[in-house]
């Protein structure tokens, strides 16, 4: 399967809802979640590299400065981020997700559980 680095970002939180369950489900979101974890190391640390070149230090209630660094949507920074970050998040790579049958889900899986990781369920 080949996908950008944004696709597989968004599919390792589709895959979240999964983790709790103790069967063969959990098994394939873990195992898909360090596949694609994986294949993301690269284009984590530079998000997170520009989360720093252009975020804020946060503070707490008094204003002391916390060891975290934050970028809003409001802030003016943030689309230079995106701008940066666009170039890297449409890069593609070829990965090998574990897939479950349908019929092993039925009944296990909501209808929005289903939808949401249909991208690793096959006939």
């Amino acid at each position: 399967m080949t996908l950008t680095n944004a696709k597989m970002e968004a599919m390792i939180e589709d895959l979240k809802i999964l983790l709790p369950h103790r069967d063969k489900i959990g098994y394939a979101a873990a195992r898909n979640t360090r596949i694609l974890n994986d294949a993301l190391t690269e284009y984590s640390k530079f998000k997170n590299d520009l989360i720093l070149k252009y975020g804020k230090d946060d503070t707490d209630k008094e204003g002391n400065a916390l060891p975290t660094v934050s970028l809003k949507y409001s802030d003016p920074n943030f689309k230079e981020f995106t701008t940066e970050l666009e170039k890297i998040s449409t890069i593609e790579h070829s990965v090998t997700l574990m897939t479950l049958k349908y019929e092993e889900i039925i009944g296990l899986l909501s209808g929005e559980e289903i939808l949401r990781v249909s991208w690793m369920l096959e006939d």
